[in-house]
């Protein structure tokens, strides 16, 4: 079932939680919707507490969530389409046959459970190709071995529907998830790299600091301190950089380093200066970092949907997608920019 032209991309305006997967054991058969819709069958009737293999199974009500969103309506899995893809009718049915890893234009599943008050949603991704990425960074989606690898996985859910969702696939596809914790360094490196990325290379000074205010926005940076037997009164410090603060600051964090982090350089000399603080220190953490096109830590993400004027060719689109590139990449179990 297509989506209807217009809908909002799944991937946005949403929080999401993060998790990672080992790859997913899919055997000789590629898995294309003709499949998933197997797999979304057999789901729904967990979830509706059917009785599998002459064991009652289900969700149970000891949920709270669950209890006040009614009853169970749909479930569906499909293969999640990159977002040029996504409003696209099919008219062939021949999409019915196209598996996940057999076309660039694929980003990975896409599962979304409809109750009568509610809607949950769990999306496993692969990078793209999209915007000349590294060959190395993509890799092979599809393992000679029968393994399909789809290291993040995105999911909106209360706790028992995800744990219910994630015994499933670790189940039927003998994978293993557990949850996504970003570094600092990986925090931060995505925020530099989303701000880079967002503006074209050639681009005007004037151009540049408009496309910055107008993107990035504010930056709000919560900072953690990892002080063992200290006073837990002290748990993080929010610093926050207002929009037209920002040019001014990344220009200056030019000046101060070469390496790719001029706004983390910038910062760190503030915040030494005005705070006594130091950011490199080891028991200090970057624990969130927030602005106008995402939010990230705390294991979730949540991105913002670019503005109804902007092209997918747009600095915006390139630098989401190449986040959420790197973000597959630490999954995994490479760092930002394919660091090991």
């Amino acid at each position: 079932m297509a989506p209807e032209p217009g809908s909002q991309y799944p991937l946005y305006n949403t929080t999401f939680t993060l998790h990672r997967a080992s790859p997913l054991y899919i055997g000789e058969n590629p898995l294309n919707n003709s499949n998933l819709q197997v797999h979304a069958r057999r789901f729904r009737d967990i979830l509706a507490g059917d009785v599998l293999r002459g064991v009652r199974v289900g969700l149970g009500s000891e949920d709270d969530t669950l209890a006040r969103v009614g009853a169970l309506q749909t479930v569906a899995w499909r293969i999640f389409k990159v977002e040029s893809e996504w409003a696209v009718e099919d008219t062939t049915g021949e999409a019915l046959d196209e598996s996940v890893s057999e076309s660039i234009n694929n980003r990975g599943i896409l599962v979304e459970i409809n109750y009568e008050k509610a809607k949950y949603t769990a999306i496993l991704l692969r990078a793209t190709s999209e915007d000349d990425m590294d060959d190395s960074i993509m890799g092979n989606s599809r393992d000679e071995a029968g393994f399909l690898r789809l290291p993040l996985i995105l999911t909106r859910m209360p706790l028992s529907l995800k744990e219910t969702f994630i015994q499933y696939i670790c189940r039927i596809f003998d994978t293993r998830v557990s949850a996504l914790k970003l570094e600092g360094k990986h925090l931060l490196g995505s925020f530099e790299q989303y701000t880079s990325n967002s503006i074209n290379s050639d681009a005007t000074t004037e151009e540049r600091r408009a496309s910055i205010q107008k993107v990035i926005k504010e930056v709000q940076i919560s900072v953690g301190f990892d002080i063992p037997g200290g006073s837990a009164a002290l748990k993080t410090i929010e610093i926050h950089v207002a929009r037209e603060d920002l040019p001014r600051m990344l220009a200056r964090g030019n000046k101060i380093t070469k390496d790719g982090s001029p706004f983390m350089a910038a910062l760190k000399t503030y915040v030494k200066a005005h705070l006594a603080l130091d950011l490199g220190h080891e028991k200090v953490k970057i624990v969130k970092i927030a602005c106008g096109s995402f939010v990230l830590g705390e294991g979730r993400l949540k991105l913002t949907q670019p503005s109804s004027g902007e092209h997918e060719d747009s600095g915006q689109y390139r630098a989401t997608r190449q986040l959420l590139n790197s973000l597959v990449d630490i999954a995994s179990g490479r760092g930002i920019l394919g660091e090991k």
